[in-house]
């Protein structure tokens, strides 16, 4: 078994006291899927935001390729190879796709500031790269539009090539397929499939309340409920289990 790329012990996080998460502990190793499910107000995103970076936890610690990380900020973790992407979509809306691939590759090299100096020298630096996640994401025909005007579904596509544009070990997608249509969802899945057969050692953790998009990419799933894990096994096996019904799923078991 490989060894852990991501370990998650303890963890917690709390607002003016009061628990959003407690005592969550988990890892991921290379190549695997996590779904992380739960009703809402669960504590999925906030856990997210602790192991980004973006919160700093009350409680427990964290090791990311064998270096601890607990306090790290998103920045330093995203240079360390970890990226991830949010709920709602987020990029700079009135720059182009190709833009937006070109700051998430400029964050990621700690170029970032001298970007919008000289943007043109800085594409060129990095055109096959900003090409390659734009063909990868299926974004080629948008490349020059406005990220303000792509419709929801290319959106999010944008955010995932920003986030795999920069080279990730570990990616964290919030929400992948939020707002989709069933068309974009159907196709959000097959580029999940498609990023994982060119790197398969590229760990995934990811959240979403569409159990068939989750199950269809997860090889391990991980039920929360009121901030505490609750189940950890495969995915049939949380799928068939009471409290992930009674939970998750709202049936009277």
């Amino acid at each position: 078994m490989s060894a852990a790329l991501l370990e998650v012990q303890g963890i917690g996080k709390s607002y003016d006291g009061v628990p959003a998460v407690s005592d969550i502990s988990f890892s991921v190793t290379p190549g695997e899927t996590l779904a992380v499910i739960g009703p809402n107000g669960a504590g999925k995103s906030t856990m997210f935001g602790v192991v980004a970076g973006e919160h700093r936890a009350s409680a427990g610690t964290i090791r990311f390729r064998g270096e601890y990380v607990t306090n790290w900020r998103a920045s330093r973790l995203a240079r360390a190879g970890l990226s991830r992407t949010f709920q709602v979509a987020r990029f700079f809306p009135s720059r182009t796709v190709e833009e937006n691939i070109a700051l998430a590759l400029a964050a990621k090299d700690g170029w970032y500031n001298r970007l919008f100096d000289s943007f043109d020298r800085s594409v060129r630096r990095r055109r096959d790269d900003l090409d390659s996640a734009m063909e990868r994401l299926r974004l080629t025909a948008v490349a020059r539009r406005a990220a303000a005007d792509l419709p929801q579904g290319d959106r999010k596509r944008l955010e995932l090539a920003m986030a795999i544009a920069q080279d990730p070990v570990l990616l964290l997608l919030d929400e992948p397929t939020a707002g989709m249509s069933n068309e974009d969802c159907d196709i959000t899945v097959d580029l999940i499939h498609e990023i994982k057969r060119q790197d398969a050692d590229l760990a995934i953790v990811m959240t979403g309340h569409d159990m068939h998009v989750l199950l269809a990419v997860a090889t391990r799933v991980l039920l929360m409920a009121e901030g505490r894990t609750v189940l950890d096994g495969d995915p049939e096996t949380v799928r068939s289990s009471p409290q992930a019904r009674q939970l998750y799923l709202g049936e009277d078991v």
